[in-house]
């Protein structure tokens, strides 16, 4: 979803938690560059804020929300796959 400039990747239900889960997915080719979550700063999930908001309004949802990071590493025929669930620690 987009709002201006700003976006969300990925928006999912957790149906464990019943929450809505909105989802940042970053790639990198190799860790030279580092993992990507370390991309995933407190201006970036401010943006992720403001959009997950707006989509709530949008669709009236009531339900609890988060924020989660899915980082892709490598060649994307064997990629490492993270998850990082819950980024409030940011």
């Amino acid at each position: 979803m987009r709002l201006g400039n700003f976006e969300i990747d990925l928006i999912m239900l957790d149906l464990t938690f019943d929450e809505i889960v909105f989802v940042e997915v970053k790639y990198r080719r190799s860790m030279q560059a580092g993992e990507g979550s370390i991309s995933v700063d407190a201006r970036k999930i401010n943006r992720m804020n403001q959009v997950a908001h707006a989509f709530l309004r949008k669709h009236d949802y009531q339900k609890a929300y988060r924020f989660d990071i899915i980082s892709i590493v490598g060649n994307l025929q064997s990629p490492e796959i993270l998850h990082f669930e819950n980024i409030t620690w940011l």
